[in-house]
């Protein structure tokens, strides 16, 4: 995991995950910049769920470690947030409060449900609607690869049909495009569809309560109903968040573990709490 995943995730203090292969940041609680340190520089994309204060706080010291740290200060950044967010447009006021006269190098790109974003060859972000029904709109975000596939009425072909095939009807007859996504992150959420992120390489799903007894408000989903999103989806990797700090944990892991068992989730799991992954299931 820790080639893959930095992050931290502690409920109403502070929420952020950096993707180290794609590039990317998920939100900007506070000690963003502090958990990235001499990496401030790596992502090119910073994308906000929504605007509470525990997913934005730690904006402006992150932007400004990106322009008077060590690096290229003029390194472009592009932050994806919703439209009309009032946490995201305060985090920005205070920035240009701060530092009126600096240049930072930002793109601020106010985004909505089914927005794509290019994101590097062949990939690009798309924001999907959130269910955690705040004043301002709160968004998911998608990493999807268009890729190429052998159509389902050629499977069990031999290699010397399909060239034979090839060379009657041509390549492009054989194959048809698809969407792959590489990675999916929920935010604060209720449980969303699973066929948002069918097949993901990694889903990071809201995790906010134990048992259902104990949401009070319709916000954030149980770690249950994360768990069977993941399987449902067939997501290979799952990593839970933002759980509820009235939870001790020497007897919530035990518990979160026995989940993911009477579940049936086949893939990898764990949970992020602080800024340590925790194994429940599968490999590292």
């Amino acid at each position: 995991m820790d080639d893959l995943l930095v992050g931290f995730s502690r409920g109403l203090y502070s929420n952020w995950l950096w993707h180290k292969p794609l590039r990317l940041v998920v939100d900007a609680g506070e000690g963003l910049q502090l958990g990235l340190g001499s990496k401030v520089l790596a992502p090119t994309h910073l994308l906000l769920t929504h605007g509470h204060a525990d997913h934005v706080l730690g904006l402006p010291g992150f932007v400004a470690a990106r322009r008077f740290g060590m690096g290229d200060p003029d390194k472009p950044l592009v932050i994806l947030h919703p439209a009309r967010a009032r946490g995201v447009e305060a985090a920005r006021a205070t920035l240009e409060r701060h530092w009126p006269r600096e240049p930072f190098p930002i793109e601020w790109v106010p985004v909505s449900a089914g927005v794509e974003t290019p994101h590097g060859k062949n990939r690009f972000i798309r924001a999907f609607a959130a269910d955690h029904p705040t004043a301002d709109a709160a968004l998911g975000y998608l990493v999807i690869e268009r890729r190429r596939r052998l159509k389902a009425d050629y499977a069990g072909q031999t290699d010397a049909q399909i060239r034979t095939l090839v060379g009657e009807v041509g390549r492009d007859n054989l194959l048809e495009d698809y969407e792959k996504v590489l990675f999916a992150h929920t935010g604060d959420t209720m449980p969303v569809s699973p066929d948002l992120f069918r097949d993901a390489d990694l889903l990071v799903h809201d995790a906010t309560f134990l048992l259902e007894a104990d949401r009070r408000e319709r916000i954030h989903a149980t770690t249950e109903e994360a768990i069977a999103a993941a399987r449902d989806a067939g997501a290979r990797a799952l990593v839970l968040h933002h759980l509820s700090v009235r939870y001790d944990r020497e007897k919530a892991i035990p518990t979160l573990r026995q989940q993911v068992a009477d579940l049936g989730y086949q893939g990898r799991c764990w949970l992020l709490d602080g800024r340590s992954f925790i194994r429940l299931s599968g490999g590292d």
